[in-house]
Formats: structure tokens, sequence, C-alpha cells
């Protein structure tokens, strides 16, 4: 072959996957949960849809339990944009965002259905407002879990049982107030490390929703489970701003308009799992019980008005009005 025709062939070659590249865009997407989590479940679900719905020119990866690094390091790499996207607990956004904490407040919400109809509306809008100059944008609000609290001492019935427990708690300082005013001495734990703090003793208790307590095995190292929902933590699907700004435009709305489906998708498949996961959690030998949530709601009743004077109190105020109606 001459010369000239190597050239030619490599020019177009060059041409050719320069296109290709052009037009195909690859996405990490991580996230905390185990491979058998619904967070993989769901964020695979919005992969193939994104996919499809492109006709294959967006490519995402998914990343499963922190692979990709740990919540804060994932946080912050998805703001500075060394990552793409992230399933992140709002807890830990709010080491950034503090009013992200405000959807962490206790006995907020009492069920899945009254969290997603808070932030699929105004209130919604409003906190990703909140994340404007992080470098990350709130790209759909997914669903996490009410918590609940595990031990290995002994059934929790009342608040006066938490007193002096070492309970392990996320990166927020509303859990920590939470705790506090249970009487508990609340001990923050990244989640990567928590099976390993039961385990060792560094904490006597945790509390998770059942899909954590399940995939992680906490029931190997925590005999009782004590329903209490207390606390909603959600997964908000951060982006890193500048990445979603350079896909095309009609691409970047299938992407926005998948994530913001996969919302209500998320909340079926929780509300729909959940039943079975505390079935197989008591066929695990976990003694779970169920508990008068008044007594907690009373104790924690002053840590909501302690915040309204360092978080948003009109997006707390909105919160609970949409909810009493």
């Amino acid at each position: 072959m001459k010369v000239s025709n190597v050239l030619t062939s490599i020019a177009l070659a060059v041409a050719l996957s320069t296109s290709v590249s052009a037009e195909t865009i690859d996405l990490n997407l991580g996230h905390t949960g185990a491979p058998n989590h619904h967070y993989q479940t769901i964020s695979l679900q919005f992969a193939e849809a994104v996919k499809e719905r492109t006709d294959g020119r967006i490519n995402i990866k998914v990343f499963p339990a922190d692979q990709l690094g740990k919540q804060l390091e994932a946080v912050e790499g998805t703001m500075l944009g060394t990552q793409d996207i992230f399933l992140v607990s709002d807890t830990v956004l709010s080491n950034w965002i503090p009013d992200m904490g405000i959807l962490n407040l206790p006995f907020l919400f009492s069920s899945l259905d009254d969290v997603h109809e808070v932030l699929e509306g105004p209130v919604g809008d409003k906190l990703e407002a909140k994340m404007e100059g992080s470098g990350a944008l709130v790209i759909g609000w997914w669903m996490g879990g009410l918590r609940n609290i595990t031990n290995n001492k002994q059934p929790i019935t009342k608040p006066e049982d938490l007193k002096g427990v070492k309970i392990r708690v996320p990166e927020g300082n509303v859990f920590v107030e939470t705790f506090k005013a249970m009487g508990a001495n609340p001990v923050v734990i990244s989640f990567g490390e928590l099976y390993s703090a039961l385990q060792l003793g560094t904490a006597d208790a945790q509390e998770n929703p059942p899909a954590h307590i399940l995939t992680k095995k906490f029931y190997e190292v925590q005999a009782y489970t004590t329903k209490t929902a207390h606390i909603y933590l959600g997964s908000p699907l951060i982006m890193n701003q500048a990445k979603l700004e350079s896909i095309p435009e009609a691409d970047r709305k299938i992407l926005l308009d998948t994530a913001t489906e996969m919302a209500g998708v998320h909340l079926k498949m929780v509300n729909d799992l959940e039943k079975g996961q505390w079935e197989e959690l008591a066929k695990l030998g976990n003694k779970i019980n169920d508990v008068d949530t008044a007594p907690f709601k009373a104790a924690t009743a002053p840590v909501i008005e302690k915040f309204k004077g360092t978080l948003d109190a009109s997006i707390i105020e909105e919160i609970q009005s949409t909810l009493s109606k």
C-alpha cells in the first residue's frame, strides 16, 4: 500500500473514531448500597432507560458499594467534576448544603408517599435551588427510607431505653441532635465502616431502613430491631453541572426527564419491597418489635424547633403545612 494511501486510511480511521466518540457519552454513577440493594436496581433501570431513549448515545455505568469512594469524597468529586453522577444521602449532602438536613428532621414524615409528595412539589424545587453555585445539581429525588433502631442489648420500647447507648449515626447534625434528645450517645461513623464498628463494639446500635439492615447483614451483629421510623433519609441523585451542560440539549432533556420519572418508580419499588424485607429479617432470627412512637416524638420535638433557628424555617413549615392537610 502506498504511503499516501496509508495516511488516508489513518486519517479516515481517526475521523470515524472522533465521530463516534463525539456522539457517545460515557458516564459513571456511584452509590453506597450493596449490589443487591434497591439502589443498584433503580440505578441500572435508569441507565438502561437512558441508553435506550438516546439510542445508545449516553452510556451510564453503575458502581455500587462505595466503589467510586465514600459518600463525602464522592459528593465533593461530583461538585468538582471528577465524578459524574452520585446517589447520595441527603444528610451527607447537608455538609455542603445545610438545608438538605431539613428532610432528616425527626418524625417529619410518616410515610414514603408523604416524602414523594413533598419533594415532587415546590419544596423539592426550593431545595434544588439551594445547590446553586456548588458545582452539582439534584437531577432526581430518589427514595431512601424511614429508619429504625437496631441494637445488640435489648428491645427498645421507650426513649429511656436509649440512655447512654452508643448509637452510630451518619454525617449530619440533625441525627446527632435527635439522638442526644433521646439520651443516647451518638457516634458518627461512615456507612462503609458500620458493620465492623458494630462487630467490634465501637457502637452498640445503629439505625437504618430494612433494606440496609438486610443487605448489609447488620442482623448478624444486631439482635434487636425496633420499628421507630423516626427519621427519613433520602437519596437525591446529583450530577456535576458542567458535565450535564456539556450534553447536547435533546439528550440532556432525556436524561433529566428519566431521572425524574425514576423517582416514582423507586417509590413503588421500595414500598413493595419493605414488607418482604421485614419478614426475611424475622426469619433470619432478628427480634423485631413495634413501638408506640408518641414518647419518641415528644422527646425529639424540640429538635425541630431548634433547627428552625439554623435551617430554612419557611421550608420546614411548608412541609408541615403540606402534610397536615
